[in-house]
């Protein structure tokens, strides 16, 4: 039997994937993390529905996870997967003969290693393998998979790797699946700054809609994205793919990867910072591309449900904030009390708005 740990948020792809690993003959148990029963108490693990008539059922941990010839998990938060895994009463806990752990989620490369290297001392295989999704995963079935741990673990879990997806990449050691994640990651929003950036200028600049495409679409540089998004940008047609909530969550972890490292990556920062600006107004249910909506005039983002008077109330708050200009906005952090400043201050900062309502 597989055990699946999955977070509600994740339920589109985690049922594909319950699936295919009914359809290759394994019988499968399933459990929501956090979900909430009918009183409201987030009592952490509880049961769903059945997915599938055949082979799934309905558990809560830890009761029927024990025994497990496998748990599998895909999870939201790096906080989340280290309580699943780390934590008390956590997995690792609650199973003795489980030998194979898979993590599907995107954590970071510090947190992949500190599991490994438990699971190695309870002779546990544990293989990460977070999922890189194309925008429209649900709909053709096709993702990629960044496999990485030792030899012998990624042997083991190659069946399950392989049921679940077609395009299997294996990366490197413990840690290098969840970098190659978060570079990916880390390139679409570069790229797609870049794109929206490009398309804002040229019309601005009184290049027709259609040749834009069309020439951007046969462009050597960037006509990948130009042909997966520039129409859908030209004809604001905003709610195609990946949610951009998820997406955002995945630069946060990429940015503390890099604090972790000592790298500064002032290309993210400000992909970030914008994000972080679309998801204050009202995008957290967009598309990626409807970053090209910060660059409209505040009626046209009103046609697509955003509110910039909540830029503004933030903004406020920003101005009424502490001494070093952040206080009351989240909490204290101790850092830079210039409230012009534009560099990256961690998970604490508030967007820095202020420059935006002079253009838009």
């Amino acid at each position: 039997m597989i055990a699946f740990i999955w977070q509600k948020d994740w339920s589109d792809l985690a049922r594909l994937m319950v699936n295919r690993l009914i359809d290759a003959g394994h019988d499968v148990t399933t459990f929501v993390y956090g979900a909430k029963e009918q009183g409201g108490k987030n009592t952490g693990p509880s049961s769903i529905a059945a997915l599938s008539e055949q082979a799934v059922r309905a558990s809560s941990l830890p009761a029927e996870i024990e025994g497990a010839q496998a748990i599998l998990t895909l999870l939201s938060t790096a906080q989340d997967i280290e309580d699943v895994y780390l934590g008390a009463g956590g997995i690792f806990e609650n199973v003795d003969s489980t030998e194979l752990f898979i993590d599907l989620s995107t954590g970071t490369p510090k947190l992949s290693k500190e599991i490994y290297a438990l699971a190695a001392v309870h002779d546990y295989r544990f293989v990460e393998a977070p999922v890189d999704g194309y925008v429209d995963y649900v709909q053709t079935g096709k993702y990629r998979l960044y496999a990485a741990g030792e030899p012998d673990n990624l042997t083991a879990a190659s069946e399950i790797l392989n049921t679940l997806s077609s395009e299997v990449i294996e990366v490197g050691l413990p840690g290098t699946g969840v970098a190659m994640k978060l570079a990916s990651q880390i390139a679409l929003a570069g790229a797609m700054l870049g794109l929206v950036e490009a398309i804002s200028f040229a019309l601005i600049s009184g290049v027709e809609k259609e040749r834009l495409i069309e020439v951007m679409g046969e462009s050597p540089y960037g006509s990948v994205l130009a042909q997966a998004f520039g129409k859908r940008i030209i004809d604001e047609d905003f709610c195609y793919g990946m949610d951009l909530s998820r997406f955002f969550n995945d630069l946060e972890k990429s940015l503390a990867a890099a604090d972790e490292s000592g790298l500064a990556l002032p290309g993210l920062e400000a992909a970030h910072q914008l994000y972080d600006l679309l998801l204050l107004v009202g995008g957290g249910q967009k598309g990626i591309y409807a970053l090209a909506l910060i660059y409209y005039d505040e009626e046209r983002c009103a046609k697509h449900g955003l509110n910039w008077a909540l830029a503004q109330k933030a903004m406020d708050v920003y101005e009424r904030a502490g001494e070093d200009g952040y206080d009351d906005y989240y909490s204290d952090d101790d850092e830079c009390d210039d409230p012009d400043c534009n560099h990256h201050h961690g998970d604490e900062d508030p967007p820095n708005i202020g420059r935006y309502f002079s253009h838009n």
